[in-house]
């Protein structure tokens, strides 16, 4: 992912421009592993979607070590690889696994050990029935605050344009849950944020899993962050929580589609959330 630059003012058209204390990283960093020792603090607008802005370097080596393993559901994590490769003690990957495993991305095995979880539709209903209703309220709340507080979500928003122009399905999927993530900082609700992120973390787990294809839905990413941003900019919160259940229902409804379950048809997410209301021109169901 390319560097980012200084946040910027608030875009009008976004096209255009289109850590707590932690002993196991305390002890890593005395035990001298280069992976570790002197590690920077990730800051907001470098952080990889789902990781809150103050994070154990450990934690985090660990979590991106993860998503870049090409594991398939049901896989072990094999601590002793991970170990080599980050210049780390088991005991330390070990303990450092853990919170992936608290954040729903790994699934935690008897004797401490943990695994690539397999996804299922029930999976994808239940994490996108939490984040659809907690986004919503976290984009309520950010009308509430002003546009003049935008420009995190800004920034990101940019880099997703940019992404949708290059057509770069890998990097929009990570700069579309950066702007998500974005909003939810902006929301100032810690807990509420914290439990956004810790479900972007899940997500970004189930994408990598399904090996999600997105080539042919960059242009609507782009559209609906775009639409959502605009109408955070005009302090329109029940428009941009509106447009958030638009996006949120397609996202599920593309997600499931990727699953063998076919006999879980996507009506069931209508029957259990309800269907958003369109407005004309909006697509139902864009593949996204």
């Amino acid at each position: 992912m390319p560097a980012r630059g200084a946040a910027p003012a608030v875009l009008k058209d976004p096209h255009q421009g289109c850590a707590p204390k932690d002993s196991n990283a305390e002890e890593a960093r005395a035990q001298g592993h280069p992976a570790v020792a002197g590690a920077p603090r990730i800051a907001a607008s470098d952080a990889p979607p789902g990781a809150p802005i103050t994070i154990d370097p450990v934690v985090g080596l660990l979590r991106e070590a993860v998503l870049a393993g090409g594991h398939r559901p049901g896989d072990r994590v094999r601590e002793a690889p991970l170990a080599v490769r980050l210049g780390l003690s088991r005991r330390v990957v070990r303990a450092g696994l853990r919170a992936p495993a608290d954040e729903g991305m790994l699934e935690l095995l008897p004797g401490g050990a943990t695994a690539v979880p397999a996804v299922t539709a029930k999976d994808v209903l239940d994490l996108y029935a939490l984040r659809a209703g907690l986004g919503a309220l976290l984009i309520r709340r950010v009308a509430m605050l002003g546009p003049e507080n935008l420009a995190p979500a800004s920034a990101a928003l940019a880099e997703v344009c940019s992404a949708a122009r290059d057509n770069d399905h890998i990097r929009i999927r990570e700069d579309d849950l950066r702007f998500q993530d974005a909003l939810a900082r902006i929301a100032d609700l810690p807990q509420a944020a914290g439990t956004f992120e810790r479900l972007t973390a899940r997500l970004r787990m189930f994408v990598t899993v399904l090996d999600m294809d997105y080539s042919q839905a960059c242009d609507t990413i782009a559209d609906e962050d775009t639409a959502v941003h605009d109408a955070l900019r005009d302090a329109d919160g029940n428009e941009a929580a509106r447009l958030w259940r638009v996006k949120i229902e397609r996202c599920v409804r593309y997600m499931i589609a990727q699953l063998p379950e076919d006999d879980v048809a996507p009506h069931l997410w209508t029957t259990l959330a309800g269907r958003p209301r369109l407005h004309p021109g909006e697509p139902r169901s864009a593949a996204h």
